[in-house]
């Protein structure tokens, strides 16, 4: 990947780790740790502005961001690695001899001991400066995803570099427990950084209209500015509701309930979100997922 080495890798973010017992272990969130692509300084430099997410806005910096491979393993040994043209096979004594690499006829991927694998490169919103990520994708599934995206927008002639994208984690249930499948979707962005009495002032990324709040259970593309917490009586129960107002200067009230996520509550007035699942019952907004794009502390500056 020499076409990304020019604009300084800075580590690996993963949804993976390994256990105690050196056991692969599972994440429901991205993380960052020290490997042999990524430094102590790449750790740190995540962690000072991101806390286990969920979900993240990335930024791609070529048309084609994802290289997808072919691994084959017996134990913790890699066997095989090839790139759906050649492979590279290794024996017993770590020789390696090239083969001919073909996934619709070798009997190891019918068999599913090979696995589709993937590399995804891109920059990431608010470390920008920082350099490019790479994402190594394990799960096949995943790689399809986020695939089939790219290569639907260089079919229609997308530009990939101009808009931002949220990478995120979908949990389906699996044989072991949860699976947390990556896929990316297109989103708009605004500049969060200019703001005034009377709310969020910025400019779209991708077009030049604004996004208005959805009324559906989706995601809603826009940033909103906390001006309020209050109590609210919901089913009979006692919830936070979080008053918003959204880059048209447009009063928004959500519900959290007590089974999502609670994070919000220890932000202070002023702090700007971006929510990304909401579902509506009535005219009320249920905030069932989101990021905290700026957080403002009590007596403290924003982080």
């Amino acid at each position: 990947m020499k076409e990304y080495f020019d604009n300084e890798i800075i580590g690996n973010v993963r949804t993976g780790t390994r256990g105690q017992k050196d056991n692969p272990v599972k994440l429901a969130y991205f993380d960052v740790h020290i490997d042999n692509s990524t430094s102590e300084l790449a750790v740190e430099i995540f962690n000072e502005k991101y806390n286990q997410p969920k979900s993240l806005v990335i930024k791609f910096v070529r048309q084609q961001p994802m290289e997808i491979g072919f691994q084959r393993y017996e134990g913790k040994k890699l066997k095989c690695y090839g790139n759906g043209k050649e492979a590279r096979e290794v024996d017993d004594k770590g020789k390696r001899r090239t083969i001919a690499c073909n996934p619709n006829e070798c009997p190891y991927k019918r068999q599913k001991k090979c696995k589709m694998v993937g590399r995804l490169y891109f920059i990431i919103k608010e470390l920008e400066d920082e350099g490019v990520w790479c994402y190594p994708v394990g799960s096949e599934k995943g790689n399809r995803n986020i695939w089939r995206r790219i290569a639907r927008a260089n079919r229609i002639g997308e530009d990939l570099t101009n808009d931002w994208y949220e990478l995120y984690l979908r949990p389906e249930d699996g044989v072991m427990g949860k699976n947390y499948i990556p896929d990316i979707r297109k989103i708009a962005i605004y500049d969060t950084k200019n703001t005034d009495k009377q709310g969020v002032k910025g400019t779209e990324a991708s077009n030049n209209k604004l996004n208005k709040p959805s009324q559906k259970k989706q995601q809603i593309n826009n940033y909103f500015k906390i001006t309020k917490f209050e109590k609210a009586k919901y089913e009979n129960k006692e919830v936070p509701k979080i008053i918003c107002i959204d880059t048209n200067s447009k009063i928004q009230e959500f519900f959290l309930m007590p089974e999502t996520k609670q994070d919000i509550l220890k932000v202070a007035i002023g702090s700007i979100i971006l929510p990304l699942k909401v579902s509506t019952k009535g005219n009320i907004l249920i905030l069932i997922d989101y990021q905290i794009a700026k957080a403002v502390l009590e007596n403290k500056k924003a982080v």
